[in-house]
């Protein structure tokens, strides 16, 4: 005579529970940036720049394009050289750090209002490497997002201010990540962090806003659960 598959039942429940802890990982729409596009897609040949995300863009090839020819002195009226020309190997960062925030569909989960960010985990040795390619070059504001002066329809540096060497600037890594981009981007240590330029797959489809949620749902549901089924299984085998 068949016995209630308690076994079964039990196991169900740990395949949807799983799905719920795991949650869709899928990213189907992009920030809200004056330049997004509304979801993430492929890009064709002339998307020319940012290329680690061709395959999958919240940026359009029209945007790359500009990019690549001006950077963003045409898009915005900024140009990162206020100071001074910029390092081709400190430029190389900040042009990454603007393909990231234009391109990577991943930072919705980071998104406040607008085209705003807050909190956006980065990796520690990426902002060390970014300080190490940028220590000896200039600027006049700490902050790019705010520091400057638009009164005259093109960022500028503020009145009276002074260029200093983003070594001064910003002191390291965690300085600069932390707070040139306002509440953006923050250092982080651990292995849950986003990178700014990668090949191959997008490491930052694994990222998580709330790490601990998924093992806490673990430990809540899906271990009891096991643990059940396992009883079950032994009680039925006697």
């Amino acid at each position: 005579m068949a016995r209630p598959s308690w076994v079964l039942i039990c196991l169900l429940l740990v395949a949807v529970i799983g799905e719920l802890c795991l949650g869709d990982k899928a990213v189907d729409k992009c920030i809200k940036g004056p330049l997004h596009k509304d979801k993430p897609s492929p890009e064709g040949p002339g998307y020319v720049e940012c290329t680690p995300w061709k395959d999958n863009a919240c940026c359009t090839a029209n945007f790359t394009a500009e990019l690549k020819r001006n950077n963003v002195e045409v898009l915005y009226n900024f140009s990162w050289n206020h100071c001074a020309n910029l390092s081709q190997a400190c430029e190389r960062f900040i042009k990454n750090e603007e393909c990231f925030w234009q391109c990577e569909p991943n930072l919705i989960n980071w998104h406040t209002t607008g085209g705003a960010l807050e909190g956006v985990p980065i990796c520690a040795k990426y902002c060390d490497d970014w300080f190490d390619a940028c220590k000896n070059d200039f600027t006049c504001a700490q902050d790019w997002l705010s520091g400057f002066n638009y009164s005259s329809s093109v960022y500028s540096c503020p009145t009276k201010s002074t260029c200093f060497k983003f070594s001064e600037v910003y002191s390291n890594g965690k300085g600069l990540c932390d707070t040139m981009w306002g509440k953006s981007f923050t250092y982080e240590k651990g292995d849950n962090c986003m990178s700014m330029w990668f090949t191959g797959k997008n490491p930052n489809e694994d990222v998580t806003r709330n790490p601990t949620s998924a093992a806490t749902c673990y430990s809540k549901f899906i271990y009891p659960a096991m643990i059940l089924s396992l009883i079950n299984l032994l009680l039925n085998s006697y």
